[in-house]
């Protein structure tokens, strides 16, 4: 079965937006003007896709089936079913309003003839919890080389398993299952949406939650924090009219809620990979802690503790981060120093570089959203040849080639275990064992020696790469760049071009 797939162009995984189905089910009451109407109602609602049912009477139930005690309904099963047909010359012009609006148009069929029915016209098949032991039409559905989304209710995780080797043996390698309670309306404490996880553990492939509860949102809104894949609602024009599944179902107001909640949800809850994010850029920098004097210290004077001081940095640039406060105390002033001065390597004499437990490391799909982070802060983009804003998209793609190319090498700064910068060495085809470096420091990393520690480390692994002189491109203007390249050992070999603007290079041996 596959991980991931798509209907209608929306994407079905793991991870990401979850799909919402309007389920309009038999809520037509047929008429072919409502059923138009709830197509309508689900596109302006946000759904992604509008579900309808197709059954016989005659091919769910005996005539003599009798009545269903929680419908509360004087009429038979069979009668009150036959009621709810949907008749399938309507198929077509349901087809054309879902394509009208975008929805990807779905529908369960209940018996194996409904399966061919409803191909010519169908996204994906759904198949409804009590036809989940129903072989002979999984096998008739699997056959149709669409996506199946499928619910469980009523069902344990045993006759999940064999109905999920009856559709893969029978062909199927889309599927979607979801946790589904088969009560109507379903109380709160019986939705179980953590089954979902349960499910998705068990199988490795999309799942999600068919609600039956009343709240348009609660249900929903805790699937899609549980990493549901696809949802679905009933939904109804109004929970006035006759029929046994109006009263469960939830509004046109109350679909919209339930997908604006969904989405709200999925912005909350995020990717789940934990780094600095832009929106805390400005007070990571701001009220971060680093070394600072507290009052003017002279050259060669010791530090101690009566003037050097872990305060929050605000707007002034640069600073050790309080881990290194030995290191500092252990050192003199390498240069007059006046009060408030945040400390960097280069004040120090009399100890070594505190930029310890600096390596690259090689880059890996996963570092494309830091690394794209990086790129676009303001300074970056400053001192670029293409100063616009990079679009993530265009990032993600880009970092993809630049990985499987065999003569780019690619790497993460860590500093103490912390990722702090990218750096990348690019082969120059017309020189031979020549590289061209190119660094990129995260904000709240500069000012602190990285840059020039990271040079070195870079000009120490394009050796190991066999280089034997790496070059740099930097703009005139990118004076904190200049010094960088200058403390490790680069020197300005002549004014060149890059993109028709004006550029020096820079070069050293490796």
């Amino acid at each position: 079965m596959q991980r991931s797939f798509e209907i209608r162009g929306r994407t079905l995984g793991l991870s990401g937006p979850c799909f919402v189905i309007g389920e309009a089910g038999s809520n037509h009451n047929g008429s072919l003007e409502q059923a138009l109407a709830l197509i309508d109602v689900a596109a302006e609602a946000g759904c992604d896709a509008v579900k309808f049912q197709v059954f016989k009477a005659k091919r769910l139930y005996p005539e003599a089936a009798g009545r269903s005690d929680y419908l509360g309904d004087p009429r038979s099963i069979f009668d009150i079913i036959s009621a709810m047909e949907l008749p399938e010359e309507w198929l077509p012009r349901l087809r054309v309003r879902a394509d009208q609006h975008d929805l990807a148009f779905i529908a369960s069929p209940f018996h194996e003839e409904a399966v061919a029915v409803l191909d010519p016209y169908v996204d994906a098949f759904k198949i409804a919890s009590y036809e989940l032991t129903h072989a002979p039409l999984l096998r008739e559905v699997a056959k149709r080389n669409k996506p199946v989304i499928m619910s469980t209710g009523a069902s344990d995780l045993d006759e999940i398993r064999e109905a999920v080797a009856t559709l893969e043996a029978a062909g199927c390698d889309r599927l979607a299952i979801m946790q589904c309670t088969a009560a109507y309306p379903t109380p709160p404490e019986a939705v179980n949406a953590r089954a979902l996880v349960t499910l998705r553990e068990e199988f490795e492939i999309p799942t999600g939650l068919s609600d039956h509860s009343e709240h348009p949102e609660v249900a929903p809104m805790a699937a899609a924090a549980l990493g549901a894949a696809v949802l679905e609602k009933h939904y109804t024009l109004s929970k006035y009219l006759p029929g046994p599944d109006h009263a469960f179902a939830v509004e046109p107001e109350g679909l919209r809620r339930l997908v604006a909640g969904v989405r709200a949800t999925e912005r909350v809850v995020g990717s789940g990979t934990k780094a600095v994010l832009g929106v805390e850029d400005e007070l990571r920098g701001f009220a971060r802690r680093v070394l600072m004097t507290t009052k003017a210290v002279t050259k060669g004077e010791p530090f101690s503790r009566d003037n050097v001081d872990v305060l929050r940095r605000g707007k002034l640039e640069g600073g050790l981060a309080p881990k290194h406060l030995e290191d500092v105390l252990r050192a003199v002033a390498a240069r007059d120093l006046a009060a408030e001065t945040p400390l960097t390597d280069e004040d120090l004499d009399g100890c070594k570089p505190v930029v310890r437990g600096l390596r690259l490391c090689p880059a890996k799909k996963g570092d494309a959203d830091i690394i794209h982070r990086w790129a676009n802060d303001p300074m970056t983009r400053e001192a670029s040849f293409s100063p616009e804003p990079i679009p993530l998209v265009d990032h993600v793609a880009w970092f993809c080639r630049e990985l499987e190319r065999a003569d780019h090498h690619l790497f993460i700064v860590q500093h103490q275990g912390d990722p702090v910068g990218f750096v990348r060495l690019n082969t120059i085809p017309e020189h031979q064992g020549v590289c061209l470096v190119s660094i990129n420091i995260a904000p709240e990393a500069r000012q602190r020696g990285i840059g020039t520690a990271t040079l070195k480390a870079a000009v120490a692994v394009a050796k190991e790469l066999n280089f034997k002189q790496i070059q740099a491109q930097i703009r005139p203007s990118n004076e904190a760049s200049r010094r960088a390249f200058t403390r490790a050992g680069f020197v300005h070999e002549r004014d060149i071009e890059v993109s028709g603007q004006a550029a020096q290079e820079w070069v050293r041996g490796c």
